[in-house]
């Protein structure tokens, strides 16, 4: 390839990525394939695979189904945890090319014969025989556990085949511990709703301990993987934990704590990635604001409970919570200036202007919802109650000078403009009752 090509290829690729920036949906299926195409040839170019995360909902859909190889049903007990980056998370998750990694030595140092079994019978597998296709995984996940098993009992040689990624031995270790115990994940998952999982009732938690206990036998290594495979894929990861961690699992008085202090860092992780969304929030957008406070604050609460006994934990947590106490704070504030600011003006301001306080109002409405989980529930309700006196105290002037019928009254079509316009902002401040008695009064006061 001459350098043209080469020149080419990475013009092609940035159109490409650039025009990932508009929403998918409004992608061309063709658009959308040439697109991943050129990200496949050069994703081991820097932020590629970041993309390539981010719409692989998308590739699955179009892609039709392939028939697996061994490397892929490999990967099956292990997808819920990979992640990009090539760094170590400290939190159960798996860099994406860790696996790869632990394939390649997988194919390099087992058994030839048994690998050339194993992919004769999965050529004899058509695509769609899901079942057929398990049956050869269930005997590829112990023979490569067993393999890489060998490999990480000698932290030296691990360290070496790892290189400069020897910080992922308890990743490598992990990988070896969902591979022994990959044929009950599997199982497991079958019965489980699709992720996210926003609750679970009873007789499913109790399925979920008895696999637990009976797959990980009381050894805390796979007691983790196996907690861990569920937890990913629940919408409240620290409710799970705890729930799940206040259950019978077989483990020993002195294994069960250490289980559950490294499951609590995918909770802090979780939380501590918020804060960042948070941080990051343009201060400007006080909706913006808004959701990503309330979705640090009920990811705080979850936290704090149940990471009640770790003394680091709750200091980082309490931290974070002075940065969503201080965040709601400055929306509270800058949406009742706004917000007063516009009623003073009315009716007539700009549609701009009227868009910026209805978000102005509809963020204290956000706040509303959580503030009493930070103690400021009283400031919200409080501007919130403000706008509400400040609008009902505007009508009543105007109802007032309409009653009296003189010459300093405004025609119908204004008043009625200006009625309207209170309503409005006291059923989205306040409440459709008092929004209502606001509108019976203003229509009494100009019959």
């Amino acid at each position: 390839m001459n350098d043209l090509d080469k020149t080419g290829g990475a013009n092609s690729t940035v159109a490409a990525v650039l025009g990932l920036e508009r929403p998918l949906e409004h992608i061309s299926e063709a658009k959308f394939r040439e697109v991943a195409k050129l990200l496949e040839e050069v994703r081991e170019q820097p932020g590629v695979q970041q993309i390539l995360d981010h719409v692989r909902p998308r590739l699955v859909k179009l892609r039709p189904a392939r028939k697996p190889n061994l490397q892929r049903l490999f990967y099956l007990p292990l997808e819920d945890l990979l992640v990009a980056g090539t760094g170590s998370p400290d939190n159960g998750m798996l860099p994406r090319q860790l696996p790869a990694l632990a394939w390649k030595y997988v194919v390099e140092a087992g058994d030839a014969e048994a690998r050339k079994q194993l992919e004769g019978a999965l050529r004899r597998v058509s695509a769609g025989d899901r079942e057929g296709q398990m049956k050869i995984a269930e005997r590829l996940w112990p023979w490569a556990a067993s393999v890489l098993a060998d490999l990480v009992s000698d932290p030296g040689r691990a360290k070496d085949l790892l290189g400069r990624n020897a910080g992922l031995l308890a990743e490598l270790k992990e990988i070896v511990a969902l591979l022994q115990v990959a044929r009950e994940v599997e199982a497991l998952r079958r019965e489980l709703p699709p992720r996210p999982i926003r609750t679970l009732g009873d007789e499913q938690m109790g399925l979920i301990r008895r696999a637990i206990a009976e797959g990980a036998k009381g050894d805390p290594e796979i007691a983790y993987v196996m907690v861990l495979i569920v937890m990913v894929r629940m919408a409240k990861r620290a409710d799970f934990l705890e729930g799940i961690m206040g259950m019978t699992l077989g483990l020993s008085t002195a294994d069960k704590p250490a289980v559950y202090a490294r499951l609590c860092r995918l909770v802090m992780t979780e939380v501590t990635d918020r804060a960042r969304q948070l941080s990051a929030t343009d201060r400007g957008n006080l909706v913006g604001l808004a959701d990503n406070a309330r979705s640090l604050v009920t990811g705080l609460v979850a936290a704090e409970k149940a990471l009640k006994n770790d003394p680091k934990a709750r200091q980082q947590l309490n931290e974070m919570r002075k940065t969503a106490e201080k965040t709601v704070t400055q929306v509270v504030d800058n949406a009742k200036g706004s917000v007063v600011a516009a009623i003073s003006i009315g009716a007539a301001a700009p549609l701009e202007s009227q868009i910026e306080t209805e978000n102005s109002i509809l963020a204290l409405r956000k706040c509303q919802t959580f503030a009493n989980q930070i103690g400021l529930d009283k400031a919200v309700a409080g501007a919130l109650g403000g706008i509400v006196g400040e609008v009902r105290q505007r009508a009543d002037k105007l109802f007032a000078i309409v009653a009296r019928k003189d010459g300093a009254a405004p025609d119908r079509k204004e008043a009625e403009q200006q009625m309207y316009w209170a309503v409005r902002m006291t059923e989205l401040a306040g409440n459709p009752d008092d929004a209502d008695k606001l509108r019976r009064q203003g229509l009494r006061a100009m019959a």
